[in-house]
């Protein structure tokens, strides 16, 4: 069975589990995002809630296979302890010790969500606020230390997803300020006698 496992061709799974895991999480915030829209009601609403979970949790689950693979691949193995624990890596120990967060960022999250009927609401959206810079973790991760991260296609696609992000979360800190601004309108003091 090990030496099966041995002939995986290894190196190319991860590579394909660490664009894999950072397009699920990238689908998981997206989602989650237009979630908080205006324009999201009723069907749509659930609809987006139900890609938001499914995304983020195959991201979870992919990434633990990314982190895996490094463990058992020849090329260019990892041990436990650098995938474990952050920044051990001999090579790069900064890079993939933000991958290394980034995972256990993303575990938090997921367990978190699961936990949200025993959570306090409060605490609850301060550890969820917590993907945006898991997310851009695991971005620099990919770029820094992404095999593929020079290929023209990876290059585009990390450059679309932040985009596209940034518009997101952007669009969705003006809704929130202009309806703080106007969502509560001013009384005029009663005139007595």
């Amino acid at each position: 069975m090990i030496q099966w496992v041995l002939s995986w061709p290894t190196w190319h799974m991860t590579r394909i589990f660490g664009i894999a895991a950072y397009l699920l999480l990238f689908g998981g915030m997206a989602h989650g995002m237009l979630y908080g829209y205006p324009f999201a009601k009723g069907p749509l609403k659930a609809k987006l809630h139900r890609w938001h979970t499914r995304l983020t949790g195959g991201g979870v689950i992919v990434t633990l296979l990314h982190a895996f693979i490094l463990m058992i691949d020849t090329y260019s193995p990892f041990t436990a302890v650098e995938i474990l624990v952050p920044f051990t890596a001999r090579s790069h120990p900064f890079w993939y010790g933000l991958g290394t967060l980034a995972m256990y960022g993303m575990l938090v999250l997921m367990l978190s969500s699961d936990m949200r009927p025993k959570l306090k609401r409060p605490l609850w959206i301060a550890i969820h606020m917590l993907s945006y810079p898991i997310y851009l973790i695991a971005l620099l991760h990919g770029i820094k230390v992404g095999t593929d991260a020079s290929h023209p296609l990876v290059q585009a696609m990390y450059i679309a997803t932040f985009v596209i992000t940034l518009g997101l979360f952007g669009g969705r800190m003006f809704l929130r300020s202009s309806s703080a601004a106007g969502g509560i309108p001013k009384r005029t003091p009663r005139r007595t006698g």
